[in-house]
């Protein structure tokens, strides 16, 4: 049994970070949908495979670098950039149609 003590604390959280992580939590399906569709677009069948492909890394890549997929220590810069690459890959996507 586990109890209470033995739980991990963690402190509240503001309005800004749960603004960034929904923020991050809808972005990076979108852009990972983006890139696949625009692999798709671009190669076919091998174009997806290669977009899904880079979709698991770009995940495993963030996992990495911050040890979870939504920090606490979220900053603006770092969800403008995930908003900046999905926004590069829609393009890209309309572009390749």
């Amino acid at each position: 049994m586990t109890h209470p003590e033995n739980l991990p604390v963690s402190g509240p959280t503001t309005v800004q970070q749960d603004t960034l992580a929904a923020a991050l939590g809808l972005l990076m399906p979108l852009g990972g949908g983006l890139l696949v569709m625009w692999g798709y677009a671009w190669l076919g069948v091998f174009g997806g495979i290669l977009g899904a492909a880079g979709v698991a890394w770009w995940g495993f890549w963030w996992y990495g670098k911050h040890k979870t997929l939504f920090p606490k220590d979220l900053r603006g810069g770092q969800v403008g950039g995930i908003a900046a690459l999905a926004a590069v890959f829609g393009l890209f996507f309309f572009l390749a149609l």
